[in-house]
């Protein structure tokens, strides 16, 4: 901090007057920045050194001038501002409904500020699900304006709104454009229970019993503080009531889940491997060398953690797409050394690549940082998926403006897609793309899905 303290004298008067609390309340902000960064950031060998004017400046500022070129996932939250997380449902205060963002297929103009928002779930018991808000559905309109990138954010969370929802007519594809709006008044957001648990289900097709689970977030509990067991224990229960009905086939889908706490993401696995695996390492963290010694951390596959309700299954689908990250990518990457990569078969398209998880950190004034920490790894030492895992079946609702059917239909793209390539329909080893004679290509899908970063978390 030499260059700190020589920037210091400079605040003394000429009468000798000591005012070098004036440099310290005006610099601490900042100080505390450096020094979390600077023992804890995965990259700090990489970071610049501030000058001594940079210690003055605002914290976000500073904190953004510290990231290496290599981050795109550490941010620092301002208290009183809107979260850095745009995940479209925020258990501090939602609508209740994911969706994903589109410049405006009939427009298609990438210059355009118009686009349009397609509902991909709704939460039951939410505004959005009380309005009559429904999964496929586009909104086009809020509060009579258009949507754009500029207010597509009131999609989130605030007080009570109107949406002007519309239906694509698509009849023929060289001249779309939109059905008059309808208008559905959805009440003031609210602190809502995002039970990660969003389908589960057993279908019996042709001789297989398809056990099917979408888990849409590594959760802990209904605050997701980190140590709650009450979404563990509901996995443990879903689980026991899948082994009772023996099936032969498991899809996991995992296509709007953007990662979460680890200890989940272990139970989950511990769950779907097989039992030689027991004791084995299903993923390690790596800090940077000044943490490495005290701070490097081990999850074994724990057959404690089970309950009892490992299927023992030797293959697993999982439904992937660009929303899949962070621990859904480590359950990915940890069940392949023990299942064998041939038989942890992805159906839907390329992941997020987040191989990477982070700390939260809160400080003593108006800021909280989330800083990159540590790097993942499965028992074989491997971590090369910071481009994501490719499907073994390419298939994506996201590209299309077809129908949207309910989540957990069979008729539904994504589930079909997985249900056909079990049935034998699809040989997986040998596809590299699936196509639907009724999916229309969208340009330029722009997600909103990302992960709510708790205290440690992928």
């Amino acid at each position: 901090m030499a260059a700190l303290l020589l920037g210091g004298s400079l605040l003394f008067g000429a009468c000798g007057e000591d005012r070098t609390y004036q440099f310290v309340d005006k610099t601490e902000r900042c100080q505390w920045i450096y020094d979390v960064m600077s023992q804890w950031y995965l990259w700090n060998s990489e970071m610049p050194v501030p000058t001594d004017a940079q210690f003055f400046g605002e914290p976000e500022t500073f904190f953004n001038k510290l990231l290496a070129k290599k981050d795109k996932y550490s941010y620092i939250e301002m208290t009183g501002t809107q979260s850095s997380s745009t995940r479209a449902i925020d258990l501090r205060s939602s609508y209740g409904m994911d969706f994903a963002l589109y410049v405006d297929p009939v427009t298609q103009s990438q210059s355009a500020p118009e686009r349009v928002a397609r509902i991909l779930y709704v939460l039951p018991g939410s505004p959005a699900d009380k309005a009559g808000i429904k999964r496929g559905q586009w909104i086009t309109e809020i509060d009579s304006v258009h949507l754009s990138t500029k207010n597509y954010l009131g999609l989130v969370s605030g007080p009570a709104t109107t949406l002007g929802i519309s239906e694509l007519n698509y009849s023929n594809i060289d001249s779309l454009y939109w059905e008059p709006a309808h208008l559905y008044r959805i009440s003031a957001s609210q602190h809502l229970e995002d039970n990660p648990f969003y389908v589960d289900t057993l279908y019996k097709l042709q001789g297989h019993r398809i056990a099917y689970l979408m888990y849409n977030r590594f959760s802990t509990g209904p605050n997701d503080t980190g140590n709650e067991t009450q979404y563990n224990a509901q996995m443990r229960t879903i689980f026991q009531r899948f082994k009772q009905q023996q099936p032969t086939d498991f899809i996991l889908d995992l296509r709007y889940n953007p990662g979460g706490y680890l200890n989940c993401a272990q139970v989950l696995a511990s769950l779907l491997a097989p039992t030689e695996a027991m004791g084995k390492i299903f993923c390690k963290l790596e800090f940077n060398e000044s943490q490495a010694p005290n701070h490097n951390e081990v999850y074994l596959f724990d057959k404690s953690l089970t309950g009892g309700a490992s299927l023992e299954l030797p293959r697993l689908y999982i439904i992937t797409s660009n929303l899949t990250a962070s621990a859904s990518e480590s359950i990915i990457n940890g069940l392949r050394p023990v299942l064998g990569d041939e038989n942890v078969i992805l159906i839907g398209s390329q992941t997020e690549g987040k191989n990477v998880a982070s700390l939260s950190f809160k400080s003593p004034f108006d800021y909280t940082l989330h800083p990159i920490v540590a790097t993942v790894f499965n028992g074989k030492g491997e971590s090369n998926y910071s481009n994501g895992f490719a499907p073994n079946v390419s298939v994506d609702e996201l590209q299309s403006i077809a129908p949207f059917y309910p989540l957990g239909d069979v008729r539904e793209t994504m589930l079909n897609t997985t249900l056909a390539t079990i049935l034998g329909y699809t040989d997986y080893q040998n596809t590299t793309r699936t196509e639907n004679a009724s999916t229309i290509p969208l340009p330029n899908p722009e997600t909103t899905s990302f992960s709510l970063r708790p205290v440690v978390e992928m």
